[in-house]
């Protein structure tokens, strides 16, 4: 094990926030409008990983409306964010004590930008995090490790110092292909994977688990 730990990386939807919800039926609104479809939870979420523009551009059929429909989609969800994502106070007050312990703080996400940003923004999560990697900076989405390695470049981070912390099996795969120390954290409501194929290093069911294992590791 490590001495220090320097960096947290986070996911951020089913992570950072319950923002799964208002994802899902987002999307599913977005289908329901221009293909006729009704898709379920389940099926929305296979189609996880680009981001959710790229998500309608490639599986909508009607294609002629596809920019249109990406349209309606962040009208859904900003609409609908704040009636089905609360703030997480558990999260908020992890957030707080990682700063005041001086580790450097970054997201890497799938989500695109735009959408990231409306969260940020409605749940006061912005000012955190010194780096955040959105679906729309990476060529290649998680489970590569594209844009965990990104975040690091940009913080200076070295993989031996690093912590990624997600919940999805995608997450796992990309932090061990990037080399960092592996965090699986299912402390929110709704979560992508609900069991994990590749094992993380570690496995919280509370932000303040987290908090307590950094402890012995404090950054140098």
């Amino acid at each position: 094990m490590n001495a220090n730990f320097q960096t947290v990386l986070f996911d951020f939807d089913g992570t950072l926030a319950d923002t799964l919800p208002v994802c899902i039926y987002s999307i599913h609104e977005v289908f329901k409008a221009y293909d006729g479809r009704t898709l379920t939870a389940d099926e929305v979420v296979a189609l996880f990983g680009p981001t959710e523009a790229d998500i309608i551009r490639l599986n909508l059929t009607n294609r002629a409306a596809a920019e249109e429909a990406v349209r309606h989609f962040y009208d859904c969800y900003k609409r609908e964010h704040d009636r089905m994502v609360k703030p997480n106070a558990a999260i908020a007050a992890m957030l707080d004590e990682l700063k005041a312990r001086g580790y450097r703080l970054g997201i890497v996400t799938g989500k695109g930008r735009d959408a990231l940003l409306i969260s940020l923004a409605r749940l006061g999560l912005e000012p955190y995090f010194d780096v955040t990697v959105s679906g729309d900076e990476m060529t290649r989405p998680k489970p590569d490790p594209e844009g965990v390695l990104t975040a690091m470049k940009a913080l200076g981070a070295k993989a031996e110092s690093t912590v990624f912390v997600g919940d999805s099996e995608a997450d796992m795969r990309a932090g061990k292909a990037a080399g960092v120390y592996t965090v699986g954290a299912h402390w929110l409501d709704n979560v992508q994977t609900h069991t994990f194929e590749t094992a993380p290093d570690l496995y919280v069911k509370h932000p303040r688990e987290l908090l307590a294992f950094l402890q012995a590791y404090p950054p140098a």
